[in-house]
């Protein structure tokens, strides 16, 4: 059922995102084992070394700021430089020391830090639980940005050298990442390696960026370029792409690459913004880290996690609703996000996968045939999102696909009976399966709790 008055995304917009979306869809053939391709070096005259370069492309960034029909495109954010791919223990060492040759020119500390960034192979499958990280990319540039070198190592084939630890337990080497935080908490969960001075870029932006994110309810990687460089960073289906195969494609390679990049870069023009006064602000910097960053968990634990967390009871709207008929006078500003969550939402890849593309402007049909999805569409999209906003995260409630008379049926329910309804009062109401039933008593839950946050 079509609801009646709501303000939603103009349908060219939403269109001209999802068009954009697939047209980076276009696959490409394999990269050769240990090399990209064989170019002129910068860093060494007269050398070849192998490198890619990569091309530009007029993808809509995912979760970016959706285009307006007055706005221009902003310019392609690029990387020109070196890529190594180290497929080999040797070959990962000898990538480490690139690394390190770049900061030892570097006299003024400048060369210090590396951006930071992790693939892993997504999987969707029912109780297949996370894969462990099997690509890390690392980005360093000296300050003029004259050499500069990204290292894709691929460590489920290299394997853990003792550069590459050496490289992950310096306290002197910043590695800077959007979710780099999480990113090292998967890192050791998967490969039990801690990792030193991690340096989160939301975190960071939130001391330059007084009320946020202006053009969306949280920040991105591709929204800090955006804001930061005034570049656009494309993003398209390769993320969920089989990051094990046994040789990455072009499209692989340039999307690890460019992440790692624009990490560095984001960083260090955040650097050269003037701090605004936060006080109480969650620290941008962890060196060492927290212990609950290095705990472990099962794989198994994971997924019966994921299964069960959307598992309805008569229990999960009150809790969502969280008391706020006896709490109605919340202090202080409150945020987009839940004002019961305080700094960054850690979210899974998948949960982020989706969350992403519903704020992209996309409704769960178009997620999923984004996803290539046919089936199980609760379990791949639904799940996954609600998840997401269980946790606090900001949402597009029309974007969510709640008929307007289920939404006003909620509404005055509560208000009549102090209390949110139970499954036997819904599905009693409206006949739909109990399956759906879940999910749409958790949407309302969410969104009259959020609506009372506001008064």
């Amino acid at each position: 059922m079509a609801p009646a008055n709501k303000r939603r995304l103009p349908r060219s917009v939403v269109e001209t995102a999802t068009r954009r979306a697939r047209e980076g869809r276009t696959g490409a053939g394999d990269a050769r084992e240990g090399s990209v391709v064989t170019t002129r070096d910068e860093n060494e005259p007269g050398k070849d070394s192998t490198t890619t370069t990569t091309t530009t492309t007029t993808t809509a960034a995912i979760g970016s700021e959706l285009p307006r029909a007055s706005e221009s495109v902003a310019a392609v954010f690029e990387y020109d430089g070196p890529i190594v791919i180290a497929n080999t223990a040797k070959e990962l060492d000898e990538a480490m020391g690139r690394i390190e040759a770049i900061r030892g020119d570097a006299d003024d500390g400048s060369a210090a830090h590396c951006g930071f960034d992790m693939e892993w192979r997504v999987t969707f499958k029912k109780g297949a639980g996370e894969s462990k990280t099997s690509l890390v990319q690392i980005a360093a540039a000296s300050a003029d940005l004259k050499r500069k070198v990204v290292v894709l190592a691929r460590i489920h084939t290299a394997g853990l050298t003792r550069a590459f630890k050496r490289w992950c337990r310096d306290s002197s080497r910043g590695k800077t990442g959007f979710n780099a935080r999480g990113d090292a908490r998967k890192l050791a969960r998967d490969h039990g390696v801690e990792i030193s001075r991690v340096i989160e870029l939301n975190a960071l932006a939130a001391e330059r960026f007084p009320g946020g994110c202006p053009s969306a309810p949280s920040w991105s990687l591709a929204r800090l370029c955006e804001h930061v460089l005034g570049k656009t960073l494309p993003k398209d289906k390769t993320r969920m792409s089989n990051w094990e195969r046994e040789k990455l494609n072009e499209n692989q390679i340039k999307y690890a690459a460019m992440d790692a990049w624009a990490s560095l870069m984001v960083y260090r023009a955040l650097m050269r913004r003037e701090v605004v006064e936060t006080m109480g602000a969650e620290p941008y910097e962890y060196d060492p880290l927290p212990p609950a960053v290095v705990e472990t968990s099962s794989d198994e634990d994971e997924s019966e996690e994921d299964e069960e967390a959307c598992a309805h009871s008569d229990d999960d709207v009150d809790d969502d609703m969280v008391n706020v008929l006896d709490n109605k006078d919340a202090k202080g500003d409150l945020t987009p996000q839940s004002a019961k969550v305080s700094g960054n939402v850690e979210l899974t890849s998948e949960e982020r996968v989706v969350y992403e593309l519903h704020l992209s402007g996309m409704k769960p049909a178009c997620i999923a045939k984004e996803l290539g999805v046919t089936e199980h569409i609760r379990n791949v999209v639904m799940m996954p999102l609600t998840r997401a906003l269980r946790k606090g995260c900001a949402f597009y409630y029309d974007l969510l696909d709640v008929p307007q008379d289920m939404t006003l049926w909620f509404s005055d329910f509560v208000y009549m009976n102090s209390r949110g309804p139970k499954m036997g009062d819904f599905t009693s109401q409206f006949e739909i399966t109990p399956e759906n039933a879940q999910i749409y008593l958790i949407m309302m839950a969410l969104k009259f709790a959020r609506d009372q946050e506001r008064r």
